[in-house]
């Protein structure tokens, strides 16, 4: 067992405790499996459009603080400063919320803040106009919800399209007590629960950022890869590759919602005294990660980068960005878990040291490839159920520790995988990997250049050495050898036509003949 306690980054916000569970030492601060994939995203956007600092600055400083919408982040670097977005969630979720969920105060603070928006519309409009007008835009905002659930309205989640839409969560602990005023209410909001956004999209935030650092390690780790011919079609001008992003980031939260941005600051503007006292100086501390992600990260900047150059909708990169957000904690979980298992064997042909095949989704149980698909997905959590009792075994852990252990282990890699599809089905017998016409579309915009087509083998072999995922040749002998933990010559006749399947359906394979087919990102 080696590598357990690996320097951790940004080193400001890590605080050795050795009762830190043992996941988050090892993969990182943290992912959780009842975070849901809109979530790790919506937290991601987050961190990137919030403010960052070393220390917790005045308002003032704040002011002159430049790093928002960007990646600069250091090792010192301990708070970002998230904006709440109460005033718009009161207005937007509160009366489609559970009637047990609202407390009194708000009740009458939420009828109050109707008025206060009546008054501020057009002039000369009557009560009833005034009020139609309120409530069209209220059923506007709460149409753009992205998590709603049994939760209190105050920890609901917008969908993260526009800069007004992205919220630290903010939880309500359903207190009995009687206020006076929503002031004397606010005190009791709470700020570092962490229950939703559960700091996951801070982790995949920090993977990126890292690798725009000085870093001595990172060089000589991505030396590994670039000069494999599998990568040559990276960015690996880190420069570059940082403003890149950066600008397609930014660009991403701008297109197409300016007059809903308008919208939302009209709302916020109006109901500031809604808001929790010094919202702009409200700091919030970064996770930590283990300095171990970077090919991880930087296969991930890469990927994120030609999905937003992709000419597709805004919607779908949202939709598509939530699964990559999901398969880059499912990849980080699965290598940093063969990072440290001495008795992983390894793939010649992916840094990662692990494999899993899919099958066909309506494959048979007499399916071979199917059969492989199920033995792959139990070896994948056994790896990371043996590392964190291997680990656990080493830091003189109790069987009862487990259970939060696994919360942030193979719980995650469990839920997660089947959350987007990756795995099924999600109940029985006969669990395992898949890929579905959305996996497939997002394989496509995301390992291949806008504007640009590949043959169809090549693309096959991209998904392997960016995730690790056999699908045909090379990749899955090289699998199957990993699964089995010996050489392996046999010969597999895989039929891959589902796969072409998915790609017609999307309007993304070009049929050059029978021998030749071509993948293309319009």
């Amino acid at each position: 067992m080696t590598d357990i306690n690996a320097i951790q980054f940004p080193s400001a916000s890590f605080k050795a405790d050795s009762k830190t569970n043992i996941a988050i030492q090892v993969y990182g601060r943290r992912f959780l499996a009842d975070q849901t994939p809109i979530e790790y995203l919506s937290e991601f956007l987050l961190v990137f459009h919030s403010k960052k600092s070393e220390k917790k600055v005045t308002t003032d400083e704040l002011k002159m603080n430049q790093s928002e919408n960007s990646f600069n982040v250091s090792e010192d670097s301990r708070y970002y400063f998230p904006k709440s977005r109460l005033p718009l969630k009161l207005f937007s979720f509160f009366s489609q919320s559970k009637l047990d969920t609202r407390h009194p105060i708000h009740q009458q603070s939420f009828l109050d803040a109707l008025d206060e928006l009546g008054a501020k519309t057009q002039r000369g409009l009557s009560d009833a106009e005034k009020n139609n007008l309120v409530n069209t835009l209220q059923n506007l905002l709460y149409g753009f919800v992205g998590i709603a659930n049994n939760r209190t309205w105050s920890t609901y989640s917008f969908m993260p399209i526009t800069p007004s839409f992205l919220g630290r969560e903010v939880t309500w602990p359903h207190s009995s007590k009687e206020y006076g005023t929503w002031s004397d209410s606010a005190e009791d909001f709470q700020l570092d629960r962490h229950n939703f956004m559960a700091r996951g999209g801070e982790a995949l935030f920090l993977q990126i950022a890292f690798l725009f650092t000085n870093d001595m390690a990172i060089k000589s780790t991505l030396q590994k890869i670039e000069q494999n011919a599998a990568y040559q079609h990276l960015e690996f001008n880190l420069p570059n590759l940082k403003q890149k992003l950066e600008n397609a980031l930014i660009q991403l939260l701008k297109d197409e919602t300016h007059q809903l941005e308008e919208i939302c600051h009209f709302v916020e503007s109006t109901l500031s005294e809604y808001d929790i006292e010094d919202n702009d100086n409200r700091s919030a501390t970064l996770a930590t990660i283990p300095k171990s992600y970077i090919i991880e990260g930087f296969l991930f900047a890469n990927e994120m980068l030609n999905l937003l150059s992709s000419k597709i909708s805004k919607l779908e990169k949202i939709e598509l960005l939530q699964q990559l957000c999901v398969l880059q904690v499912l990849r980080s979980i699965m290598a940093r878990s063969t990072q440290i298992d001495q008795n992983n064997h390894t793939t010649e042909n992916y840094h990662g040291n692990y494999a899993w095949i899919v099958c066909n989704p309506s494959a048979t149980t007499k399916d071979n490839v199917r059969k492989l698909a199920e033995s792959s997905f139990s070896k994948s959590e056994e790896i990371v159920y043996r590392v964190m009792r291997s680990v656990g075994k080493e830091k003189n852990l109790k069987s009862s520790d487990y259970r939060q252990v696994d919360k942030h282990s193979s719980d995650v890699f469990r839920r997660m995988s089947k959350n987007i599809g990756l795995v099924i089905p999600q109940k029985g017998s006969g669990q395992r990997f898949v890929l579905t016409p959305s996996l497939i579309r997002l394989f496509v915009y995301s390992l291949i250049e806008s504007g640009t087509r590949i043959k169809l083998n090549d693309f096959l072999s991209r998904i392997y050495t960016h995730f690790g995922i056999a699908i045909e040749g090379q990749q899955i002998q090289e699998a199957i050898a990993w699964q089995l933990e010996r050489n392996d010559d046999s010969v597999l006749n895989i039929d891959v036509s589902w796969v072409e399947e998915g790609l017609k359906q999307s309007g993304l394979l070009i049929e050059l003949s029978d021998a030749i087919s071509i993948v293309n990102n319009p």
